[in-house]
């Protein structure tokens, strides 16, 4: 696209110049397009561009003929490399980033299908035929099933980059808001989950009888990084996932090979009320950790 935008440019700009020769002068229309090109002439360093031909041309080119001509081809030229280099990739950067709206209703998490909810999203996204890895999963919900947050990253990669997809629910709006970034590097991207298989695990829990089995709290979460990773954690409830069946681990098993699930609940620590009464701020900590664990390398 850039080309074109600035093949245009140097065509109109040529066909204006050439009707404003003043001088007689031989190869008057090569010098034309030599002078745009001189100005237009970029030097990158560090992915940052400057405009070296324009410079050159102000310090070193004392035309002596067509001088107001060769000297607007010149301008002409860095007017297209502003728009070239500077304006139009950052407009298109702008464009690329803008949040994505998905209008949609969310259910009850103890009913809710992930496979479900990440296949829309696919969809929507255009995603369907793409490796998607997941990171940074997360959800909360009351006691009722009411979900109150929910979001996750998605990674996929390109020949050379990847893009970041940050997907957050909008309890507000109804709506997944989704923002989309390009990034050279993830150091961590080969030992992230494929998004596909995250999800059928996820799916896989009982979340009702995760929450009844904490006991009588207020708000619960379910998140997990991700990461396949080497798992120590101690004095904590342990479940290893497969084919649909949890079976309970010990701590003597430890350490093992696996991606996992967290679930807990959030338990008040400390309240500040104003005059009336009022609760005014609170602070709140997880209790009654359960992790589950899947593909398992013991």
């Amino acid at each position: 696209m850039l080309s074109i935008v600035y093949t245009v440019i140097l065509i109109v700009s040529f066909i204006f110049l050439v009707l404003k020769k003043e001088d007689a002068e031989s190869y008057f229309a090569l010098k034309i397009v030599g002078y745009f090109i001189l100005g237009s002439f970029a030097l990158n360093i560090n992915e940052i561009s400057l405009p070296l031909g324009f410079i050159v041309y102000l310090l070193f080119f004392r035309p002596s003929a067509n001088i107001d001509v060769k000297r607007m081809a010149s301008i002409f030229g860095v007017l297209a490399f502003i728009l070239v280099h500077w304006i139009l990739p950052y407009a298109i950067d702008e464009w690329n980033k803008r949040p994505v709206f998905i209008e949609h209703e969310l259910g009850s998490v103890y009913t809710m299908n992930f496979q479900d909810e990440y296949e829309q999203i696919k969809q929507e996204l255009k995603l369907e035929n793409q490796n998607s890895r997941l990171e940074n999963f997360k959800i909360e919900y009351v006691k009722d099933g009411r979900i109150t947050d929910l979001s996750w990253d998605l990674l996929v990669q390109n020949s050379s980059t990847y893009n970041l997809y940050h997907i957050r629910y909008d309890i507000g709006k109804r709506s997944y808001q989704i923002t989309i970034n390009e990034v050279e590097t993830w150091t961590q991207y080969n030992r992230l989950i494929e998004a596909d298989h995250f999800f059928e695990n996820l799916n896989m829990l009982d979340i009702n009888s995760v929450t009844e089995a904490k006991g009588e709290f207020s708000s619960f979460v379910i998140q997990s990084t991700g990461e396949r990773t080497n798992y120590g954690v101690e004095n904590r409830t342990l479940y290893f996932v497969l084919n649909g069946e949890t079976e309970l681990l010990d701590d003597i098993q430890l350490p093992v090979e696996c991606y996992y699930i967290s679930t807990y609940a959030m338990k008040k620590t400390s309240e500040i009320k104003d005059d009336q009464g009022e609760i005014r701020q609170e602070s709140f900590e997880g209790t009654e950790y359960s992790d589950y664990l899947f593909d398992v390398n013991r």
